[in-house]
């Protein structure tokens, strides 16, 4: 019988592959992740209607 984690959405971890090719070596987390995409899409948006 071990340990059995539950996340919640956005706070699954991230295994060292899926850390491996990223440029900000403190996101951590799915949910970290995503939310970093998401401002980049933001500004990139706005660039592009600029």
């Amino acid at each position: 019988m071990g340990l059995d984690l539950v996340y919640i959405d956005g706070q699954t971890p991230l295994d060292e592959d899926e850390k491996e090719g990223l440029l900000i070596p403190t996101i951590a987390t799915r949910g970290e992740l995503d939310e970093f995409e998401q401002q980049n899409i933001e500004k990139a948006i706005q660039w592009a209607m600029g």
